[in-house]
This record gives structure tokens, sequence and C-alpha cells, in this order.
């Protein structure tokens, strides 16, 4: 059976360090990212005068490196890492048993110029349209929409679309208007009558950074408990009335984890009803059959999760690798499958690791 990975990241260290430099028009470029070698010898991304997140191997920053597990270099040429070459990226997929991944950016785009935002947003989405041009049937990149208007949003979504990119992520957590406002209306129509999935990803709170955790309690503490900060977004996009209006959008809980989500529908259908008089402008459609028709969600190695998913749908479940994470599956994906779908009908095991995010992103399998 062929894995695919529906949510594996492309992270900012490891992105070339001309990134942003070499694609931004001039006027940009003082303050757009660059890198920057800081006194103990560290190589930081700068952007707007001050630290962004580091460039160059995790080890800088405490976090736990997947390629030494196996004896594999990081950094296989100088200022060359794995997950950001497409060759070294397919060899390790390969090596991993997987056919395609999903490709997440960062996540942290919290500029202080929202037109800065969006010439760095359009410079990194050009690339990965670029990075995935390598071989467009496995390396599925997602595009990063500008989040402080939502025309400048749709234009860059009509112009990746037309890249070849197969989806794009909404920044929820440092959107300028809520993720339920009117303003985004347009947005999720052209999501809709395009067929492109629309992505929302668990990540830091606005002015929160993942960097600052370091090799502390904090960081274990923050990737267990994160994905409970898309509970109140699943609850904003159902009542709402986003997902009634848009009743063919294709929206997605990336890393959501799933083992949280049946509790969740359960109290959305039961206030849902306990409100239905009270309140006005409660979408009509109960909160478990929008989700079950419009919403997707991501997860790891997480048995109690597969046990919920005759409670969840399992046409709505993804299976992902999380390659390049220090808590993801590599290089042992395969394994982890095995591990996971242990006594479950076949069916569910192919669905889950493959069909749902195949169907979703157009993926072709060999014959």
């Amino acid at each position: 059976m062929r894995l695919i990975s529906a949510d594996d990241h492309m992270d900012l260290c490891y992105v070339p360090a001309d990134l942003w430099q070499s694609r931004v028009a001039s006027r940009w470029r003082e303050r757009a990212p660059r890198v920057e070698t800081l006194p103990d010898g560290r190589s930081m991304w700068m952007r707007e005068g001050s630290a962004w997140g580091i460039h160059g191997s995790k080890r800088a920053d405490g976090r736990k490196v997947i390629f030494d597990e196996v004896g594999l270099p990081e950094e296989p040429e100088p200022g060359v890492f794995r997950p950001s070459s497409a060759r070294h990226r397919l060899e390790d997929m390969d090596r991993d048993g997987i056919h395609a991944q999903v490709m997440y950016n960062f996540l942290e785009w919290g500029f202080e110029d929202p037109q800065l935002k969006s010439a760095c947003v359009q410079a990194f989405n050009s690339w990965m349209a670029e990075f995935c041009s390598a071989d467009r049937n496995r390396l599925i990149g997602l595009a990063v929409l500008p989040s402080h208007d939502a025309q400048v949003a749709i234009r860059e979504f009509e112009r990746v679309t037309r890249l070849g990119l197969r989806g794009a992520v909404f920044d929820v957590f440092n959107a300028e208007l809520p993720i339920h406002d009117r303003a985004w209306d347009p947005l999720w129509a052209f999501a809709q009558e395009s067929g492109t999935a629309i992505s929302v990803h668990l990540g830091p709170q606005k002015h929160q950074s993942s960097s600052s955790l370091g090799r502390t309690w904090k960081l274990p503490a923050f990737a267990a408990t994160v994905c409970i900060y898309l509970a109140p977004v699943l609850g904003d996009v159902i009542f709402s009335g986003v997902l009634e209006r848009h009743p063919r959008l294709k929206f997605v809980l990336g890393e959501s984890s799933i083992g949280w989500i049946p509790f969740v529908l359960e109290r959305l259908d039961f206030e849902h009803r306990n409100y239905a008089s009270h309140v006005a402008d409660l979408p009509k459609t109960p909160p478990s059959e929008q989700f079950r028709r419009n919403v997707y969600c991501t997860f790891q190695e997480e048995k109690l999760g597969i046990e919920q998913i005759p409670l969840i749908g399992e046409d709505n479940v993804m299976w992902a690798s999380d390659y390049p994470h220090g808590d993801g599956t590599f290089p042992h994906s395969r394994a982890a499958v095995e591990h996971l779908f242990a006594g479950s009908p076949p069916d569910l095991k192919r669905k889950v690791a493959c069909e749902n995010a195949r169907g979703l992103y157009g993926i072709e399998l060999p014959g």
C-alpha cells in the first residue's frame, strides 16, 4: 500500500539563505529576511530589525535532529539542507516508504508591516512552487496566504493556484480579522469554486514564538497540548456559518490530532440544540454534519485516535509523518502505520493513510 503523508513541513531553518534577498523588490530588501551570524556563532534569520528564527541545524536551537538516528547528514552539501533540497527530500521519502508529502510552511508570519509580509509571502510561495516542480505528484506544496486583507489574499491564492500549488494555509493566529469575519467570505468562495483545500494549522499564538521555548520543559508541554488551539477555530467556522455558506469548501485542520474531536463535536451539537431557540443567527445544519461534509483533520502517532475514527468519520481523517520534526515518524513511517492500524480493517488503513489525501489533493498513484 502506498503512503501519503498529509502534514509535513518546510521549516524556516532549512530554507535557502538567499530566498528573500534574491526575490523581493529592492525597496523591501533592507527589512526583508536575511541570515546574519550572531556573536555566539549561530546563524539567525533577521527581519524588520529583529530575530525571526535560526537558520541551519536545529541543534543550534536545542531541537532533535531526526537525521542523526540513521546517520544521514542534515547538511549534505555546504548551505544545502535535506528538507529544502528536492533531491534529498525525495530520497528521504523513498527511504521512509512515502509516496507523497503535503508540505506546510513554518507558520510564524507575524510581520509588523503587512505590505512587507505580502511581498515575503509571495516570494516564499514562488520558491515553493519551483521546489515542487521537481516532482509535482509527490511534492505537494501548500501556499501561505497574506492575512491582513482579504482581497490581497484572494489575488495571491489565484496566483499560487496557477503556479500549481495544491492548497493554501490561512494564517489564523496572525490574521488581522478573526476567521469568522464576513470579510473573508470571498476567500472561502474562491477556495470552494476552485476546489482547492484551505488549511489552518496549529502553531504559536500572535506574539508568541516556538523558538522561544528552547530546550526547556515548555517545548514538550507546548507540543503535547497545542492541538487544542484548533478547537475554538473549528467552533468559529461552524457556528459563524462559514461552512454553511460554503458547503463545498474543503477545510483542513493541520496537525490537529484527532482524539479530542468526538468530544468537541458532541459539545458543538449539544450547544447547537441548546441555543437553537435563543440565538437567531445559528446555522441550520448540525455541527457534526457540517464537519463530516467539509472538514479534514490530520494526526500522527495516536493509537487512541484510531479508536475514535468511527465517531469522527473515516473519510475525514488523514495520517501524517510530520517530517522533518523530531516527534515525527521518519524514518520508520511504514512500521508506525502498521502499528497504528494493527487490528483495524485494511480499508480503513488505506483510506486514512493514502486515499483521503490522494483525493483531496489530486495525487496520482502509480499503476
